[in-house]
Order: structure tokens, then C-alpha cells, then sequence
């Protein structure tokens, strides 16, 4: 990930991989963005589909990359029905933005990826984004409930609607979400939100070492504490220490009273200290919560890869990333109630540590996203490993809805142009 792009109007800003565009255009609405993306067809070009770049380092370079489609000034919100508990909202919408929005009517998106600032709607729907609460409170796929997108010829199609029980025909929803914009470019979305829990806390506790560590944030899950998110973090270098433990509990004061003790009984018997125990909007609290969620954009690491697997499967599979990439400077993160763990390190053989990682997951039975890599790799790093079953019938629908590789071309799976 490479942060927000200051200058919108610089195709240098937007490159990809090393890839620049020759020129970036940003549309003012939908009737703009199917214009401009019918144009682009028309030229026999290429576009790739981006909200403000924060996370435009995820898939591979593109293969072709003629125009920045930049969907920033899309910012409205276009409706809000907090009886029906729904919302409406441009593709160019941040999730901060949104997030003050529903606040004020005690509800929330619990979608928290990276940078929610730099975040827009089109980028989380279009690299199914999601951070911490993912673990209890799902996906963004569970969330939308109507999309509207512009196909590779400029068409505006829209699909679902903006009720919760308005779903009739193929579900195109799910064919967007996570596609990267090879599909279509997304303009606008509805949500169906959840009431604000009335109470959040965060404890954070220090566990003498990885084993302790692991045992207690996946002891969490067993135990049913019903923890919003919890995160363990660690140096590559067991020699540097032992572990971090962020537990964030949430529901009424009751329930969340409950958790409280659970979790300090947890930790009594594993040997984790209690360093923290506060409100959640707390700064010392607030400041440990968005460590880590942002963990993936730090800006010491060449290299962030992401193994997932099942629950029950991640401490092995993460003891064994953890030993090959012990010569590197980093840290790892895991997130026990997800099965998934992050590295994010800098080494003078980035390709070397990826394979590594890529055997390790094919023993383990797991999935190695590569999620940042040096742009030296741009031609030859695999992004998704192992690549999946479905990747003819992927192919297939590509070339039905993009028979001239106008969006987003070598981005996807396989690079699917």
C-alpha cells in the first residue's frame, strides 16, 4: 500500500507496480464515468478503475495502462434511511466519511480495513477489503445490498437495490466484490448498517512469549468471549520479545462487563499482563486499535503477505512462516478469531522469502496473498497462491463482460486480461 495520493491530476501519482497511465481523468458523476469509460473502449485502451490509491499496490502491475480512472469526486451520500437502516453512497464516499455520518444516528458499517481515511466505498467493495472486525462481524459481502457499475463499453447497470429484500436475478454484487474493477466500475452502493455498540472496550495485555501469546488470543475464540476483533503482534525475531494481545469487546455494559472478566481470567492463566484496559475512543486505546488495523500500510516493509487458513490451523502454519522469515527484519501480525496472519518485513531477497512462504502455504493446506512487493517483481511475483480451481470459469467471465481487456487488464487472478 503506498498512502494517499497527493496529487490527483500527476499519472506518475497513480502508478501501479512501476506501471504509470498516460493520463488521468476524474470524472464529476456516473454520467461522466460511463462517458469517459466508453471513450477509453472506444481508443482501444486501458483503464484501471481507483478511488484515492490507498491500496492500489493490491494485485499485479497492470498489463495495460493507459488512463487513471480516478472516482475520488463521486463523494455523495446519496441517501440514509436509519429506520430501514440503510445507506446509500458514491463509489468516492471514504469510510471516515461515512462512518461520521452514521454515527450520528448511533449506527455503523463495521468494516474497518487500513486507512479509512484514503479509503473510498468503490475501493473496499472493488478489493473486498477488511480489517480487525471482519473476524466477528463479517465482510463486506455481507453488507451490500445494491450496487451500481459502469461496463467496459460506458453502460450503467445497476443490481440489488436499496432495500434489504430487493434481490431478484443473478447476484452481479458478488461478482464485483473483490474483482479488482476488471469487472465493471463501480459508482454507487447501499449498505445495510447495524445499530452502534453502546459500549466498546480495548484491553491490551503483553505475553511472555509467541506461544503464550497465540494460546491466549486463540483460547478467546474457545472460551466464547464474543471479542469484536482480537489482534497478537510480534517482531520476526522472537529474540525482541514476546507478544502484543489487543482484545476489543463490545455490546451493552452487562455483556461487555462478562467479556471483561473472561478475558483477565484467560490471561491470568497463560502469563499475560494487563497494560491497558480502556474505552475504546480512549487515545492510548484508540492509538493501540489502529495499529492494528493499519498494519498492512506500514511504511518499514518492503514485503506484506497474508496467509489464511482455518482457525484451528493458523499456529502451526504461522510457527512455520515465522521460522523462514526469522533472518528479516518485521513483525507479523495474527488474528485468531479469522485464521489469518500478516508479515510485513524488508529483506534483500524479497522473491526468495515469497517462495518460501508460497511452500509453506501448500503444506499447511493454506492461501498466500501477496499484498505489497517490491516493483522489481512487478513481472513474475504470483499475488494469489495457490491460484484457484475456478480461474477457467474466471477467464471465461472476463472475457464475456471485457472482451477487449478495457478494465483494469493483468490485474486479477492469474492476470486475467
Amino acid at each position: 500500500m503506498t498512502g494517499a495520493v497527493v496529487d490527483a491530476t500527476s499519472p506518475a501519482a497513480w502508478a501501479i507496480g512501476g506501471v504509470a497511465p498516460v493520463r488521468v481523468v476524474r470524472p464529476a458523476d456516473a454520467a461522466e464515468l460511463a462517458t469517459a469509460v466508453a471513450d477509453v473502449a472506444g481508443a482501444g485502451a486501458a483503464l484501471v478503475p481507483l478511488g484515492r490509491g490507498a491500496h492500489r499496490g493490491l494485485g499485479h502491475a497492470p498489463s495495460r495502462y493507459d488512463v487513471a480512472l480516478v472516482t475520488d469526486r463521486l463523494d455523495a451520500i446519496r441517501d440514509h434511511q436509519p429506520a430501514d437502516m440503510t445507506v446509500t453512497v458514491e463509489a468516492g464516499v471514504t469510510l471516515a466519511v461515512l462512518a461520521t455520518v452514521l454515527a450520528r444516528e448511533q449506527q455503523w458499517l463495521p468494516l474497518d480495513p487500513a486507512l479509512p481515511a484514503d479509503t473510498t466505498i468503490g475501493g473496499l467493495l472493488a478489493a473486498d477489503l477488511a480489517g480487525p472486525l471482519a473476524g466477528s462481524q463479517g465482510r463486506v459481502r455481507d453488507f451490500v445490498i445494491g450496487i451500481s457499475a459502469v461496463t467496459a463499453t460506458g453502460i450503467v447497470t445497476r443490481a440489488g437495490g436499496r432495500v434489504v429484500k430487493n434481490v431478484a436475478g443473478y447476484d452481479l454484487m458478488k461478482l464485483y466484490v473483490g474483482s479488482l474493477g476488471t469487472l465493471a466500475v463501480i459508482t454507487e452502493a447501499t449498505f445495510k448498517v447495524r445499530p452502534r455498540p453502546a459500549e466498546q472496550r480495548c484491553l491490551v495485555f503483553a505475553a511472555p512469549s509467541r506461544a503464550a501469546a497465540w494460546a491466549f488470543g486463540g483460547g478467546l475464540l474457545v472460551d466464547r468471549v464474543g471479542a469484536l476483533s482480537v489482534t497478537v503482534t510480534g517482531a520476526l525475531d522472537e529474540a525482541e520479545g514476546g507478544a502484543t494481545v489487543v482484545v476489543r469487546l463490545g455490546g451493552d455494559a452487562a455483556d461487555v462487563a462478562v467479556a471483561r472478566t473472561r478475558v483477565a481470567a484467560s490471561a491470568q492463566r497463560l502469563g499475560a499482563d494487563l497494560g491497558l484496559d480502556a474505552d475504546a475512543d480512549d487515545p492510548a486505546a484508540r492509538a493501540h486499535l489502529d495499529r492494528a488495523r493499519d498494519f498492512t500500510a506500514r511504511a518499514d516493509a518492503d514485503v506484506v503477505a497474508r496467509l489464511a487458513s482455518l482457525p484451528a490451523r493458523l499456529p502451526p502454519l504461522l510457527a512455520a512462516a515465522l521460522a523462514a522469515a526469522g533472518g528479516s527484519r518485521g513483525v507479523w501480525q495474527a488474528d485468531p478469531l479469522r485464521g489469518v496472519a500478516h508479515l510485513a518485513f524488508a529483506t534483500t531477497t524479497p522473491e526468495l522469502a515469497l517462495a518460501a512462504l508460497a511452500t509453506i502455504a501448500d503444506a499447511h493446506g493454506a492461501h498466500l496473498v501477496v499484498e505489497r512487493w517490491p516493483a522489481a517483481l512487478a513481472s513474475h511475483v504470483t499475488v494469489w497462491h495457490p491460484l484457484p480451481p475456478a480461474l477457467p470459469l474466471m477467464t471465461r467471465m472476463k472475457r464475456a463482460l471485457d472482451p477487449a481487456g478495457t478494465l483494469a487488464p493483468g490485474r486479477f487472478i492469474g492476470r486475467i486480461s
